[in-house]
């Protein structure tokens, strides 16, 4: 019969001991579907933070961040750079209430029939973006017909463009509006493989 020695019982207990006192490992945890979206609109240059970076997901989407999200999709944006002027005049002469920095988007969407304003010069920069019109959007800019206001957001599910449940509410997050925006475009390259 063999000896049996202290080691294996000694080297478990120090095991267990570093396993209970180390520093906890955790795995990552896996990026949100709002995360995954607005990291891929952002590589495309499409989505962009504020002053520090922070792409605030969370936040509601105003009218005049929506119109600067598409306005790079809509038109070429070397196209756009040339026009900036004839798009910032689209925009001042008709409305009153737009900032400087959103201008030429507003311009953009306005001349593309994407987005228009209330009227009396009033574009209203800083409302929140319903889900509604953030599907009403998109659904224009895919061209896709059968739906009106009150059904735009059934219609995007139906087309896969975002769950259901990321276009409930009052007021779209930025978060929500990555989610539709990524949606949209890959069902539009869906669409033009057809």
């Amino acid at each position: 019969m063999k000896k049996k020695t202290g080691i294996p019982k000694l080297l478990t207990i120090v095991l267990s001991a570093a396993l209970l006192t180390g520093p906890a490992v955790h795995a990552a945890e896996p990026a949100s579907r709002q995360e995954e979206a607005a990291a891929r609109l952002q590589t495309q240059g499409l989505l962009v933070g504020d002053g520090s970076g922070n792409l605030r997901l969370e936040d509601t989407l105003t009218r005049a961040e929506l119109a600067c999200l598409l306005s790079p999709i809509t038109l070429n944006p070397e196209h756009v750079s040339w026009e900036t002027d004839w798009y910032t005049r689209m925009c001042t002469i008709n409305f009153n209430d737009v900032p400087e920095w959103a201008q030429v988007a507003v311009g953009v969407c306005v001349s593309m029939g994407m987005m228009s304003g209330y009227g009396n010069g009033r574009f209203g920069p800083s409302d929140p973006v319903t889900p509604q019109m953030a599907c009403m959007v998109m659904l224009r800019y895919l061209e896709q017909d059968g739906w009106t206001y009150d059904t735009a957001c059934e219609k995007a599910a139906e087309l896969g463009l975002a769950p259901a449940g990321s276009l409930e509410g009052d007021a779209i997050t930025r978060g929500d509006m990555a989610i539709l925006l990524t949606g949209s475009l890959d069902y539009l390259a869906y669409l033009q493989t057809l």
